[in-house]
């Protein structure tokens, strides 16, 4: 039989929003987990106590942007009309329906008069990572990696622009570098700055930017999010913004120390996928006592056919042997850059695989880093099973958690120009984010004690009926004279 919907638009409903919204909603497990109180004393000092107009609660400022982040709506002006009939929404915002929710240019005037330029946005995005602390949440595991986010610029409309910029140096590893060729009777070098020139794309609408321009990935204006994940349930304890043409490995240690002070986190595992893999990067972690597991990255080993590897490093006698004949190729200087060069001219002179080994060249140079047994250790962490079992985990981390922001959260694009604008913007969506893994988390642990704790009454009540059953039955065997069943 069809059935066939009447019109109930005008029906008056006797009902609360209390009754309206679900009871698995996730904004009610936010509201149950995440305290937002302490963003009153955040902004106490930005308004003023006893002169002008009544403000809008300012927690209700900050929930707008983390409603739009959660439901990854695309602009505040349609967030705010969703919130007009939409009961979950007011529910969570304390607006009951019949009184006005807030314009949606409430947000940013505010932001422009306000909240620009002052830490209010960090503060509340550090304050989520320390409720997490508080659950217990965080491990000692950390991963780092970047993501792109296109910019709001058109990638066609640019100006090519000549940059000079002074080089930056490796004072440890040159004062290092003269130390060696001192010791082997050589002239120091003497290291001055360097000017770099380089041309690079600018864009018009937006000059903050900067042009992304990797291998096998998609070009264009770009600002880069540099993002820290802890391995234990995916809370995002850092999110640094910057120009899209800055390479990952420049912020890695910074950010590093920034969480130590910041959170006072204990880092003491990091897992880096290749563009991590520099000299800096694996000396601090180092000397910090950290252990990094950083992904293979791979520098190319010429077009010879017997390949450096190949060759066997005698440490104590600071020689390579040939892997075909045993020649010994003995240590002869240090370059600028730091490389140690082997080779023997007499010997590589006649040698049958001088060709194999040598290709256009009369002998063979192997090249070592004066820093190399940094690298040999890195080497070591990575192919160790501990390092092989971290690494595995990237994926599951700091990937799951870019993945989860783009598909759900709205991150693929940026939708403000200049980096000071997206890094506020960055942090809300990042505490955000954190908020719906802190309350979904804590909901399912609470859930699971809740079963559990059902389970162990239910079966106390069931050993309580057996036992009076049980005496039951010894009452009536009693009375018949029988002492047993």
């Amino acid at each position: 039989m069809i059935t066939i919907n009447k019109n109930i638009q005008s029906e008056i409903l006797m009902t609360t929003m209390e009754e309206i919204v679900p009871e698995d909603s996730l904004f009610r497990k936010i509201d149950k987990y995440i305290d937002f109180t302490f963003i009153y004393e955040e902004v106490r000092d930005l308004y003023c106590e006893n002169n002008g107009r009544p403000s809008i609660d300012p927690v209700v400022l900050f929930k707008l942007v983390f409603i739009q982040a959660l439901d990854g709506i695309k602009s505040m002006r349609k967030t705010c009309e969703k919130i007009k009939v939409d009961a979950e929404y007011r529910w969570f915002l304390g607006i009951p329906f019949g009184q006005d929710t807030p314009h949606f240019s409430t947000f940013s005037k505010n932001y422009e008069r306000r909240f620009k330029g002052t830490n209010i946005f960090e503060n509340i995005f550090i304050n989520i990572v320390k409720q997490a602390q508080k659950y217990g949440m965080l491990n000692d595991e950390f991963f780092m990696d970047s993501t792109h986010r296109k910019a709001n610029a058109n990638k066609n409309k640019y100006e090519d622009e000549l940059v000079e910029q002074i080089k930056k140096r490796k004072l440890d590893l040159e004062e290092e570098i003269n130390e060696e060729r001192r010791r082997i009777g050589q002239k120091p070098f003497n290291f001055k700055d360097e000017i770099e020139r380089k041309h690079i794309k600018v864009s018009k609408a937006d000059r903050r930017t900067g042009h992304y321009h990797r291998d096998n990935k998609e070009k264009g204006f770009m600002y880069l999010e540099h993002r820290t994940v802890n391995g234990k349930c995916n809370i995002i304890t850092d999110a640094h913004v910057t120009k899209g043409n800055l390479h990952d490995s420049v912020v890695c240690t910074e950010r590093l120390e920034y969480q130590k002070d910041k959170l006072g986190l204990n880092i003491k595992k990091v897992g880096l996928d290749s563009g991590y893999d520099t000299y800096d990067i694996k000396k601090y972690i180092e000397d910090n006592n950290i252990f990094g597991a950083i992904q293979y990255r791979s520098y190319g080993q010429g077009k010879t056919e017997i390949r450096k590897w190949q060759f066997t490093y005698l440490k104590e006698e600071d020689v390579y042997v040939c892997p075909k004949t045993g020649i010994i190729l003995p240590y002869r200087n240090i370059d600028k850059n730091g490389y140690k060069k082997y080779y023997d001219r007499k010997q590589c002179e006649g040698c049958p695989y001088q060709k194999q080994c040598c290709g256009k060249s009369k002998y063979r140079i192997i090249r070592r880093l004066i820093c190399e047994e940094v690298n040999e250790r890195a080497r070591e962490r990575r192919l160790s099973k501990e390092g092989k079992e971290l690494f595995k985990k990237r994926k599951t981390t700091v990937e799951r958690s870019f993945g989860d922001s783009k598909q759900n959260h709205g991150y693929r694009y940026t939708l403000f120009k200049g980096v000071e604008k997206n890094q506020a913007y960055t942090h809300l969506i990042c505490a955000a984010q954190n908020m719906k893994n802190i309350a979904i988390k804590r909901a399912n642990i609470d859930n699971s004690v809740y079963n559990n704790t059902n389970i162990f009454n239910n079966f106390v009540k069931l050993l309580k009926k057996a036992q009076k059953s049980l005496k039951e039955n010894l009452t009536f065997f009693q009375m018949w004279g029988l002492s047993t069943i």
